[in-house]
């Protein structure tokens, strides 16, 4: 017999373009016209009406979100609020899922995500019934909101999510960092307990400047890495440790990128990315603290190290899980690895008449590593000298 009342969870301002499973749930695309599909028929215009008091831009009611689904359950809709943590926990899963494959300075038009897109909303619903009782993770405790009708109430989408999109998921990510968490790995840890503080770095909430996002992005860091001191040096060596095999280069080499003065001769055989995050450390510290600041060099802006930080931090897990045999970047992943330190002393433009030279450079070095691979698979030398194709 069908519940006559439940607790659905959805993110009203996300539609993902497939079905995808994180853990124990299945997220779903929706359109409200179809809800009859995971709804029990009795509930359908229930669930219709609360989905219809998100609204768009113009006021109009959104037409399509995504829903989270329980895996082999009887009402796979229904899902009891004692689940809530581990439906955060899947959230922020196909969040990192989606934000490691976005693309970043592509022009005006291009698809950008963050970290809202993917918030779930909690909410109850009771057959017939026209009272709307939304839920709220709190301090303390969660609050539920009763004794309002749908009619009566409108929930504005965020002006942060205008103009986003999000039409890749990384399901081998995702499959990856669940095993991991089933082995109980220390990486799990890692990734688990710095994935919040780089959502929301990257959210995009108007009520956090820039300063205060590179303060979570490099406490994100900091969380991922374990540095075994809390120190600038220390999460530049672990940072470097992990990305060792791709460096291309040093910062006697950069064209752009200058050594902190008063250790320019040890900094010189830097690469690059080492040189960047520690500067990302001292960011973090200049926001966290007060008093007089130890003077370094600063060859990023806050803005340039969010777009660093939003690349970097997703390839660093991919790294990691890679380094415990659970992910195999593929040879695009390897290629936007080789063109970080590239892109660290790359121009960042100035206005529409000189565009950055992100894209370009990242673009060159995933098709090199693309058509290099394609080679190294297709043609082997044997042992004597002749070229032969490779069997699969």
């Amino acid at each position: 017999m069908a519940s006559s009342s439940g607790f659905i969870i959805f993110m009203p301002w996300l539609t993902i373009p497939a079905q995808m499973r994180v853990g124990r749930f299945r997220f779903s695309p929706i359109r409200l016209a179809d809800v009859g599909a995971i709804i029990d028929p009795s509930m359908v215009s229930t669930v219709q009406n609360a989905l219809r008091c998100y609204v768009q831009k113009n006021g109009h009611p959104i037409q399509s979100c995504t829903i989270l689904l329980r895996v082999s359950d009887r009402e796979p809709w229904n899902i009891p609020r004692s689940h809530w943590d581990y439906a955060s926990e899947a959230a922020k899963t196909l969040a990192i899922a989606c934000l490691s494959e976005q693309r970043f300075l592509e022009g005006h038009f291009s698809p950008h995500l963050n970290a809202t897109m993917f918030h779930i909303i909690g909410q109850g619903v009771s057959v017939g019934s026209d009272q709307i009782a939304p839920f709220f993770a709190r301090r303390g405790g969660g609050l539920q909101i009763g004794g309002m009708r749908f009619k009566d109430i409108v929930f504005q989408r965020p002006p942060q999510i205008e103009g986003t999109d999000c039409s890749l998921i990384n399901a081998a990510l995702i499959k990856s960092i669940g095993k991991a968490r089933r082995l109980k790995l220390p990486v799990a840890d890692a990734i688990d307990s710095s994935l919040e503080l780089f959502l929301l770095g990257h959210s995009e909430t108007p009520e956090l400047d820039w300063d205060r996002c590179v303060m979570l992005s490099a406490m994100a860091f900091e969380r991922l890495l374990t540095p075994t001191q809390s120190s600038a040096q220390a999460m530049a060596a672990t940072f470097a440790s992990h990305w060792s095999p791709f460096v291309s280069v040093k910062i006697s080499d950069a064209k752009r990128v200058k050594p902190d003065a008063k250790y320019a001769t040890e900094q010189a055989d830097w690469p690059l990315h080492r040189k960047w995050i520690k500067e990302l450390y001292e960011a973090r510290s200049a926001t966290a603290h007060r008093g007089v600041q130890i003077a370094f060099s600063r060859n990023w802006l806050a803005w340039q190290h969010l777009i660093v930080a939003a690349f970097a931090y997703p390839l660093t897990i991919k790294l990691m899980l890679s380094e415990n045999n659970l992910y195999t970047l593929s040879d695009h992943e390897l290629g936007a690895c080789d063109a970080l330190d590239d892109l660290l002393d790359s121009s960042w433009g100035k206005g529409w008449r000189k565009p950055p030279e992100w894209s370009e450079i990242l673009s060159k070095s995933e098709a090199y590593r693309a058509i290099r691979a394609i080679i190294d698979r297709a043609i082997v030398k044997s042992p004597s000298g002749q070229r032969r194709k490779i069997k699969k």
